[in-house]
């Protein structure tokens, strides 16, 4: 609906026609809308308002983050399921499958769909950390949109995730025509390459517990050259006045994912070898963590 309006103002007949919708549904939707303050109607036509054209309507905008609306919304139908969630512990059971390409697409989007200038602090963060970096391994990084940003600021980077998030990204996301080289792998499981002047773990430790992630911050030591920097980019608890609310998404969609405190990071941190912890906001919700990988 936003893209149908994305060129101009139109009536519900020109959005049905457009969009091969039904026009009483258009109609419905396009009014429900305006009441919300995301439209504007003049007579018949129905225009964006400045707000909504630069957030849902402007995929090279700044301020679009229209493409996690297809998957917010999937997330609404979990919500149903809280009461037996809160009464088993058990997480929403989804079929055991790999992701249809339409599926990929709409949670890669929504991976990417954050403002350009949340990525660019996380950027800032690290290299203010480590001004002479030269090398970073974006771990489980998805569509590429921070491994582009470092590649952008002149370090060679490499994107670690599955094997299926791989092939559609370096194809979706045109990932080769940027230099940025890819790994396929599990990292619970399998390898990490490296060693990496810069190792990102970014919106990964809400997904486990804390057995997991002290695991996983080990693991990642091993990638980190000595002197370099290990930064993880979430939600953290106490100081992000989203991460309680946030945590209940993990409560739903995950066997053991939560959102975590400065302490516990500092602990992670510390038994895998890493010093000098720097808590930052990258956004108002949002925080990055860096720390320094103890010299042997």
């Amino acid at each position: 609906m936003f893209t149908a309006l994305g060129d101009g103002a139109r009536t519900r007949e020109g959005v049905a026609e457009l969009l091969e919708c039904d026009r009483r549904a258009a109609g419905i939707l396009l009014a429900a809308l305006e009441d919300m303050g995301l439209v504007t109607r003049d007579g018949d036509r129905y225009a964006l308002t400045a707000d909504t054209r630069r957030q849902l309507a402007d995929p090279e905008g700044p301020e679009y983050v229209g493409g996690g609306l297809p998957f917010w919304l999937e997330n609404l139908r979990a919500w149903t399921e809280l009461p037996r969630v809160v009464r088993t512990g058990e997480p929403v059971r989804t079929e055991a499958r790999e992701r249809t390409r339409d599926e990929m697409d709409r949670y890669m989007a929504a991976m990417g769909s954050g403002p350009p200038e949340r990525t660019q602090r996380v950027v800032a963060a690290c290299l203010a950390r480590l001004p002479d970096a030269r090398t970073m391994l974006d771990l489980g990084g998805g569509p590429g949109h921070v491994a582009r940003a470092f590649s952008k600021a002149g370090l060679a980077a490499t994107l670690f995730d599955k094997r299926e998030v791989v092939g559609f990204v370096t194809d979706a996301y045109r990932l080769a025509d940027t230099g940025i080289a890819t790994v396929a792998g599990d990292f619970q499981h399998d390898p990490l390459p490296g060693p990496f002047d810069i190792v990102l773990a970014s919106n990964i430790t809400h997904i486990y517990p804390p057995e997991a992630n002290r695991a996983l911050l080990q693991k990642i030591a091993g990638s980190v050259r000595p002197g370099g920097v290990v930064a993880v980019a979430d939600f953290v608890r106490g100081r992000s006045p989203r991460a309680a609310r946030f945590a209940l998404v993990m409560l739903l969609r995950t066997e053991g994912g939560n959102t975590y405190t400065e302490a516990e990071y500092g602990r992670w941190l510390s038994d895998a070898g890493f010093h000098s912890m720097v808590v930052e906001d990258v956004d108002v919700d949002r925080q990055i963590i860096t720390a320094v990988r103890s010299e042997e």
